[in-house]
């Protein structure tokens, strides 16, 4: 087929505008230079108090909500473009992380912005109870995103009262149902087209929406899912469809999806189907405690950062960490720990949330930088490339509330208790 030679020329000019656009910015901002080099020799600052690190990454998320002048939170801050636009997916979940904070601070203004991104959600809730995919507004809906959003408005309703959560999440929960297919899986209105076992976190929202307006559709279509998960389930404990790109081995992000999902929907359920899954996620503890301690360059040391992937066999070769995943991870091992009753999960998800704290931008004062957490580690890694997502900050403060609980916990246990 020959080259349209105008179509040629244009696509590249835009190209080259674009590439200048993202030089100019990288240069105008002296911060961005800053931790670009502080990345580049691997210097990184010991971690102060869990607490100290969070209360910069809620006051990162403000900034970014306030970007939007709309109530969503902004996606991303990128050292090449700037901040990005609001993100019905995300905001859904840091709906959660707000609320949470303010029962930790009794930071009232921190429930008063949860409550204008759940009104935003709302607002742009596509006519069929959907939610958008992607950031901004756009017009296609996207099982994964509206699973997310179920999870805000359940909080709402069960904090606030008010029945338009309850009403909006009942929506985006008919249309999950809808859209099933009779095995469980989702295999239309889903992201790169193939189904995935990481919407067993969307089963887990429905399994929650079920619980706040006692309508066993929800937990029967989420169980659904959660069976035709578990079918994927590999001799070694990994799972087949788990990663964005089927050709590609998974990030630690949507292992850590996947895992949280069938961990948080246990909650929900009995007998064999509780059992499976609850064996799904304490082997997969196991092995990406494996694969993280053995990181170690000596048996004293800390281990090196988890690598960005795991394949079928929980290796990889990557040299970069997703510091998103390592902080969903290190939840996940928290409440197993909880669970069993193992400290060598306790001490992993330690590690994991030291060595993310320790990455976080504290030396600046550039509000798209200071307190964000990076999507890797170093900035340069294939996961969100150059940006700080909204989602990182959001799981690490997650990770930090859950961890200082435990560790409470762990601390007021009578010696020799299990």
């Amino acid at each position: 087929m020959p080259v349209n030679s105008d179509t040629f020329s244009t696509k590249w000019t835009r190209r080259a505008r674009n590439l200048t656009r993202r030089t100019l910015h990288l240069a105008r901002e002296r911060s961005h230079g800053k931790v670009l080099l502080r990345d580049a020799v691997g210097r990184l600052e010991a971690p102060r108090p869990w607490l100290e690190h969070a209360a910069e990454a809620m006051a990162w998320l403000r900034r970014a909500q306030d970007q939007t002048g709309c109530g969503g939170v902004a996606a991303n801050y990128s050292l090449l473009e700037g901040w990005g636009g609001p993100y019905p997916e995300t905001t859904g979940y840091i709906i959660e992380t707000f609320l949470a904070w303010a029962d930790r601070t009794g930071e009232t203004t921190d429930v008063d912005r949860a409550i204008r991104m759940g009104d935003w959600e709302i607002e742009v809730q596509l006519p069929s109870g959907a939610v958008r995919g992607l950031s901004g507004i756009n017009a296609h809906p996207i099982v994964f995103n509206t699973g997310q959003v179920v999870f805000g408005w359940v909080e709402l309703a069960r904090r606030t009262g008010d029945p338009r959560y309850a009403q909006a999440a009942r929506r985006a929960g008919d249309w999950l149902v809808e859209v099933m297919d009779d095995d469980g899986k989702w295999s239309r209105h889903i992201y790169g087209n193939t189904p995935t076992v990481y919407h067993s976190r969307v089963a887990w929202s429905l399994h929650e929406l079920a619980a706040l307006v006692g309508d066993a559709r929800y937990a029967e279509a989420a169980n659904r899912n959660l069976a035709w998960t578990l079918s994927k389930r590999t001799e070694t404990g990994h799972f087949r469809d788990m990663a964005f790109d089927p050709a590609d081995a998974p990030m630690t992000h949507t292992i850590a999806y996947t895992l949280r999902g069938l961990q948080e929907s246990a909650r929900f359920v009995d007998g064999t189907l509780r059992d499976d899954m609850q064996a799904a996620v304490r082997t997969g503890c196991e092995r990406i405690l494996r694969a993280y301690e053995l990181r170690k360059t000596s048996p004293e040391r800390m281990p090196l950062p988890l690598p960005a992937t795991l394949d079928a066999k929980w290796k990889s070769k990557d040299t970069y960490t997703c510091l998103t995943g390592d902080v969903q991870l290190a939840a996940i091992m928290l409440r197993e720990h909880r669970r069993e009753r193992d400290p060598r999960l306790l001490n992993a998800a330690v590690k994991l949330i030291d060595q993310v704290a320790s990455t976080q931008p504290l030396d600046t004062d550039h509000p798209g930088v200071r307190g964000g957490i990076a999507g890797s580690f170093p900035l340069w890694g294939k996961y969100m490339r150059m940006s700080y997502p909204n989602w990182a900050a959001k799981f690490f403060v997650d990770a930090v509330l859950l961890g200082e609980d435990m560790l409470a916990s762990e601390a007021a246990r009578p010696a020799g208790a299990r």
